[in-house]
This record gives structure tokens, C-alpha cells and sequence, in this order.
């Protein structure tokens, strides 16, 4: 492995509060207590540590999550952690399912948890790139590029979010090709690949794209004219528009992903060895209420990303997808079931605590919740966040309980983690500091504050070389900061 030291000043912050209005002494000390931990690798980069390393590698390409790491992250971590055999790597936010995918490929063990059902969709599909039969694939491909669209007989499962998301003709192609594909007298894989292949178009053929925290509307969709009328109506300009230029056809889209994948399965067919005795599966859940039930000492090392403090709502951003595969009415559901890193983000206590004693475990959340209750930086940040909005500096409230929430959920995941997880395990965790309201809230630290209270043996915090930076809002109140981007890494002893 390539490290090394960094100069300290390129990255350390001697302030965490714009205008020092905030006390800022307990994220200082742990600048301080962490900084001979701050390393550089330069095997990992921005690319690497998001799906934009995914682009081009074989079946990891079939759709486009955002908010993933690349394959080749996970394979150099694997490497890095020397797993001994029978050897179980966990990833208790699997999202597209790229840590399990890598263990398929290389025959190691892999556990995944994930709530999202567009992921299942995009595992079961992608995890069976050995089992397809590329001769009835091919067949299919020949149908798809004779057919031509009529009338479909249902209309697309919108939901509010998802409204004149696509153009008419586009939404009746999308719905007939749904049925066409549903009915070819074709294998239950071919069925399933297909299934996945159409929800990997449909935004590329709608008037949205996926932007962060929700989806942005190209100027033509009736949603945003009926938006300008009403801002004109008030006397109000227009809002800026995108403009996401000519949409291919539904055909069009569908015939270039079922090509890529044709592609990509002889590919890998042709030099796959097939590893029998190892196994991945991925299960449908939140991982605040499946770890908790996991036995002890099962995981070998864990490499994950958790949702990012970054107010990105998945079920907003995967809308059309969630929507498309009959989940529109589950997400507000989901939107509160997730790691709390949303606006719209309510408090788990509660709930949490009636899980726990649901499953007999009363006082091991007692016992989690003191640990929190210890960390005086989390007070800090609370605190400073209440100020923050009191002076006007927050544009909506539910921050407060959004960074509350996400480090007290972070810490009963870590503790799961450090009960489930073997003597030895290494953690890994992507993630990205933030700002909000002039006030940086150090994630790489605090977590690793965290980790270490629960009983983890920091080992490195590895920053990628190009600093994160500030949205323009924030830019334009308090000036330009960096923000560290950073794979942490952790040991059970």
C-alpha cells in the first residue's frame, strides 16, 4: 500500500464556526487528537469512492446509482484486509450491491443490508450474470429491434414526486414495453434482467435528472411550466429551468442498455470461474432494525457508505424508479425508515427504543444511548446548530433534528457493528464532512470519536486529495472552506 503523512496544514482545520459565533473547542480537540491518523493513498480518489469508477466496469454499469463506490474500492480494501477463509465482509448500506458483487466475482463471502427496493431489483438481476442464457438474450435483443410500440393498457404508477415526469408518447412506450417484455414466452431471469434494464432507462428518457437532495425539471415538462405560470401569476420570475436537450426514444434506450448487457454477460461468461462455496445475500430492511438481530462474531470486516449528512433524499432522487416498480405509495414510509440525513428526517427515539425491547435488548440500548450521552462534541454540534437557527443562518429547521439524529443513529449501527463484527474485523467508512449555516461539522473525526467510545481501534483516516467544496449559498455568506472527503478505518480488537 502507498501512504504516507500529509502536510498537516493542507487539510486541518483551525477553526470549525464562521466568525468563531460558536463555541468550537471540542471539534479543535479532536482535530488535534486525530491528526496523525490523516493519510493519503493514492490508489483512491473521488472517482474511486463514487459511481463514476463504475461507469465502465462490466455489469457494475447496468445502472446508474449515484451514491455508490466503485468495484475497484472494494477490491483494494479486500485486499488491504486479507480476509481468511470463510471469511463473511459486511455492508450494512449496500445500496446497488457493489461490495456484493465484488465477492461473487472474487468468491468471497458478502452480507448486504439495504431498504431500497429498486437495490434488490438491481442485485438479484446483476448477481446472476452467470446464469443467464446468452442465446435466449441474443433472441430477445433481435425481437426488441423489430418491435414497434402501440398503446399500452395501463398508464404509468406515478407518484406525486413523479408527475409529468416523462413525455406522453415516452410514459405509453415505457408502459407497452413493460408488458411486452412481461409476456415473451422467455426464462424467469431474462424476465428479471429486463425488468432491470427498463428501470435503468426511464430517466434517461424523462424530463428529470437526478440533482443531490431531488430530481431537476427540464423546461419542457408540464410540471415546470405549470410552476412558472403559478411564480408568474404571484409576480414572479420564472424559476431557472434545465434543459436536458433531445430524449432518445424508449426503443432506442432500451436497445442500447440490453446491448451493454448482452456484452458484458459474455464477457464475464467467458472467464468466470464459478465459486460454489461462497455466498452473498442481500436483506430487505433497515439496518437499525436488522443488525440488532444478527448473531455475534459473524462479520470478517465491513466496508459501507452510509447516506452522507448532505440532506439527499433517495426517494426523491430514485422517484421514478420507486415509483415504476409500484412503491409510490411506501415513500414517505421509506423516506423515514432511512438513515436520518434529510430535512424531513423525524426522531427514532422512540421507535428505537421500543425495537430494542421488542427483541429484549433493553439494555443494550440503554447502554448505547450512555455512550452517546458521554461525547460532549455532539452537544457542541447541537448546540451550535441551535444558535445557527435562532440567528436565521439555517434555511429549515429540520436540520437541527437531521444532524441530531444521524450521529445518534450512526452510533447504534457502529455498536451493532462492533458486536457482529469478529476480533481483528477492519471497518472501512466513506463518507463527507459538511457545513451548514457557517458551522463545519467534522464527520470523519466524530465518527471516529464514536467508533473509538463503542470500543473500535482507530487506525487511519485516508483524504482523498481534492477538497470538497461549498454549495453557493454557503459560499456567498462564508466564504470558501475545504471539506474533507475521507475513507476511515477502523480495527476490533
Amino acid at each position: 500500500m502507498v501512504s504516507g503523512q500529509i502536510e498537516k496544514q493542507e487539510i486541518l482545520h483551525d477553526g470549525f464556526s464562521h466568525g468563531q459565533l460558536c463555541d468550537d473547542r471540542e471539534r479543535l480537540l479532536l482535530e488535534n487528537r486525530f491528526k496523525h491518523l490523516f493519510v493519503r493513498d493514492e490508489r483512491f480518489n473521488r472517482k474511486v469512492v463514487s459511481f463514476q469508477g463504475n461507469k465502465q466496469q462490466l455489469v457494475h454499469r447496468w445502472i446508474k446509482y449515484r451514491e455508490s463506490f466503485s468495484s475497484v474500492l472494494v477490491e483494494t480494501l479486500l485486499e488491504d484486509f486479507n480476509l481468511a477463509p470463510g471469511g463473511i465482509v459486511l455492508d450494512p448500506f449496500a445500496g446497488s450491491a457493489t461490495t456484493l458483487l465484488v465477492g461473487k466475482m472474487c468468491g468471497i463471502n458478502a452480507t448486504g443490508i439495504e431498504i431500497l427496493p429498486n437495490c434488490h431489483l438491481a442485485w438479484q438481476a446483476k448477481s446472476k450474470f452467470a446464469e443467464y442464457d446468452l442465446a435466449e438474450l441474443k433472441e430477445i435483443y433481435g425481437r426488441l429491434l423489430l418491435s414497434t410500440p402501440g398503446v399500452a393498457s395501463k398508464p404509468f404508477p406515478h407518484s406525486a414526486i413523479t408527475e409529468f415526469a416523462f413525455p406522453p408518447e415516452a410514459e405509453n412506450a415505457i408502459m407497452w414495453y413493460t408488458d411486452w417484455f412481461a409476456n415473451l414466452p422467455v426464462s424467469e431471469n431474462a424476465k428479471l434482467l429486463a425488468r432491470l434494464i427498463q428501470t435503468s432507462i426511464l430517466e434517461d428518457v424523462s424530463y428529470t435528472k437526478k440533482d443531490g437532495a431531488f430530481l431537476r425539471w427540464d423546461y419542457r415538462s408540464e410540471k415546470q411550466r405549470r410552476l412558472n405560470n403559478a411564480r408568474l401569476v404571484q409576480g414572479k420570475k420564472p424559476s431557472r429551468s434545465m434543459d436536458k436537450g433531445p430524449l432518445p426514444s424508449v426503443l432506442d434506450a432500451l436497445v442500447h442498455a440490453f446491448s451493454k448487457a448482452i456484452s458484458d454477460i459474455g464477457l464475464l461468461q467467458a472467464h468466470y470461474t464459478r465459486n460454489g462455496s461462497a455466498h452473498q445475500e442481500l436483506i430487505r430492511g433497515s439496518t437499525l432494525e436488522i443488525l440488532p438481530v444478527m448473531p455475534e462474531n459473524k462479520f470478517s470486516a465491513v466496508i459501507t457508505s452510509p447516506p452522507y449528512l448532505n440532506r439527499y433524499d433517495y426517494t426523491r432522487t430514485y422517484a421514478l424508479e420507486l415509483a415504476y416498480l409500484g412503491c409510490g405509495d411506501e415513500l414517505k414510509t421509506l423516506r423515514q425508515s432511512l438513515l436520518s440525513s434529510t430535512v424531513e428526517s423525524r426522531s427514532k427515539n422512540s421507535r428505537l427504543e421500543n425495537y430494542y425491547r421488542s427483541i429484549g435488548q433493553e439494555a443494550r440500548y440503554s447502554e448505547i444511548l450512555s455512550v452517546i450521552n458521554q461525547i460532549p462534541v455532539l452537544d457542541e454540534i447541537n448546540s451550535a446548530m441551535k444558535v445557527r437557527w435562532d440567528r436565521g443562518d439555517l434555511n429549515n429547521k429540520g436540520v437541527l433534528t437531521m444532524v441530531d439524529q444521524y450521529f445518534s443513529e450512526l452510533a447504534f449501527v457502529f455498536a451493532e457493528i462492533y458486536r457482529t463484527t469478529r476480533s481483528g474485523a477492519h471497518i472501512a467508512f466513506v463518507n463527507d464532512n459538511v457545513r451548514y449555516g457557517g458551522e463545519i461539522i467534522p464527520v470523519d473525526t466524530i465518527t471516529t470519536c464514536m467508533a473509538e467510545a463503542i470500543g473500535f481501534e482507530p487506525e487511519k483516516i485516508i483524504v482523498l486529495d481534492q477538497k470538497k467544496g461549498n454549495s453557493n449559498q454557503q459560499m456567498s455568506r462564508y466564504g470558501r472552506t475545504g471539506l474533507r472527503k475521507c475513507i476511515t478505518v477502523w480495527k476490533r480488537p
